[in-house]
């Protein structure tokens, strides 16, 4: 290779170079379109998280023995009672199947986008058994009139949408 061909090749590796790491795509991204990604809006219909209205009667829980209370779910839709803001950006939240009803579904989820009590969220995750309210969790932050009462544990992989 002659030296003029050489030098060719050279300033155009070197601008090659430079022109990728000023247009990197990758490096430019903002922090903005980084959360909105972390957060799903609407979680889309899973055959490995069936809707727990296909699979199970929300209205009551207490038929069902703790071998069947294991098993992944949707919950679409769910009513907000209480909720606990821990340290790590995360919620422990007692949920409902509606607003009145009185069986209850705990669990933890993180979240970047604040939650508020008396909203409704769609959540994929795990049931994980019974629970019951003890007074850590009332300590924490949980209200009080739901101390001692019997959950259903979820372990949360998704959380949808937060209205």
């Amino acid at each position: 290779m002659n030296r003029k061909r050489t030098a060719f090749l050279t300033s155009l590796t070197l601008l090659m170079i430079s022109s990728i790491n000023s247009h990197n795509p990758l490096k430019n991204v903002s922090t903005l379109e980084i959360q909105a990604k972390k957060t799903k809006n609407k979680l889309k219909p899973n055959k490995r998280y069936p809707s727990i209205n296909d699979k199970l009667d929300v209205v009551s829980m207490d038929q069902y023995s703790n071998s069947i209370l294991f098993m992944n779910v949707t919950l679409e839709n769910f009513y907000i009672k209480s909720l606990i803001k821990n340290n790590d950006q995360s919620y422990s939240l007692l949920l409902t199947p509606i607003k009145t009803s009185n069986q209850y579904f705990f669990t933890t989820v993180y979240s970047i986008q604040g939650i508020k009590r008396n909203n409704y969220i769609t959540i994929q995750g795990f049931l994980n058994g019974r629970t019951k309210i003890d007074q850590n969790k009332i300590n924490f932050g949980l209200n009080s009139k739901y101390s001692e009462i019997k959950a259903i544990s979820l372990l949360t992989d998704n959380i949808g949408s937060i209205d």
